[in-house]
């Protein structure tokens, strides 16, 4: 059995072991992120949150400090959907932050720079439930079993006096093979793929660990790329070496804990409170997210690509080897069991 056959197995018993996790049930007051519940342990330890959204000194707010327990290291798809008797549904956000801008990169035609925007204070909204998804009012994340932590918030009105039930489910996900390029800059890009899709990406290292500033929302004609800042699709030009590589990338907007990098045309979007985790804003679907991934001794992809369904993160793995010498420093059991995942 191949290193990565082992990870899918090791997370799908680990998803298995907590069949029999109990129900938190909300105490008050948690009206805001620093009076938040603290939920340690969800996804072993507990599986559902059960609350009123009425009983608060803030009527209609709830907040909860969700730490997921560890498991192992993959890419998991999280969701917690809310129901509520009666006619009348409670809203599940997850929070975030603002953030301050980075300086725009002044050089065009040269790399990044290496600046990046920073975290403000203010609580953020970044994604909202639906009535409109299948099921209805879930809230939806990616993390990556390392006991990711965020704000949740669940909201009511007068008419919801009935107890919500916010219920968790976990799918793990297979990244999509793409190949594998030289060391050195490697550019990856929606713009001029056929299509105007606002997208989205960032890219991960080898322990699922977002790389700082290796993320683009809009394209520019700052820090060397060919963009002119006219479109909102992306575009992600980056120094690599060897070693394995993740991109999630999915349309506006999404959300990690790192700050927006100065050669993106968007420096503003939400941030993350925590590391650990990303999540996708967007109830949008079956939307083109085509893009081209090339390095720069001409080898190159384009990845025919689709967001699916709401709040959708699609993700893809690449490796990065020279030639010759690529067993030597990767290690060959590596990439043949990367290749044998194609």
């Amino acid at each position: 059995m191949n290193p990565a056959m082992r990870t899918m197995l090791a997370a799908g018993m680990a998803l298995a072991s907590g069949a029999n996790a109990q129900t938190y049930f909300e105490t008050e007051g948690n009206d805001s992120k620093a009076a938040a519940n603290v939920i340690a342990g969800m996804g072993i330890a507990f599986n559902a949150i059960q609350g009123n959204s009425l009983s608060g000194s803030a009527a209609g707010l709830d907040y909860f400090d969700i730490r997921m327990a560890p498991m192992p290291l993959a890419i998991y798809q999280h969701r917690l959907t809310i129901t509520t008797s009666g006619t009348a549904g409670h809203t599940g956000t997850i929070r975030g932050l603002g953030q301050v801008a980075a300086p725009a990169d002044t050089m065009p035609g040269v790399p990044w720079d290496g600046v990046v925007g920073s975290a403000n204070t203010t609580d953020t909204t970044v994604q909202t439930t639906s009535t409109a998804t299948n099921p209805p009012r879930y809230n939806q994340w990616y993390g990556f079993g390392q006991g990711e932590r965020f704000y949740y918030r669940v909201a009511g009105t007068a008419s919801t006096t009935a107890d919500y039930v916010a219920t968790l489910t976990t799918s793990v996900v297979t990244p999509t093979f793409i190949g594998s390029y030289q060391p050195g800059q490697i550019s990856i890009t929606t713009f001029g793929q056929g299509h105007s899709t606002d997208t989205d990406l960032w890219v991960y290292d080898a322990g699922l660990n977002a790389i700082a500033g290796y993320g683009n929302d809009d394209e520019s004609p700052l820090g060397g790329t060919p963009g002119t800042g006219a479109t909102l699709q992306s575009w992600l030009s980056r120094s690599y070496a060897p070693g394995i590589y993740y991109l999630a990338l999915s349309n506006f907007q999404l959300a990690n804990n790192m700050a927006s990098p100065s050669d993106d045309d968007f420096r503003t979007g939400s941030l993350m409170d925590f590391s650990g985790l990303i999540v996708n804003s967007s109830t949008s679907v079956n939307l083109n997210m085509t893009f081209t991934i090339a390095d720069s001794a001409g080898n190159s992809l384009q990845v025919p690509n689709t967001k699916v369904s709401q709040f959708d993160v699609n993700w893809f793995m690449f490796e990065v080897v020279p030639s010759p010498g690529a067993a030597t420093l990767l290690g060959l059991g590596g990439i043949l069991a990367l290749r044998r995942r194609r």
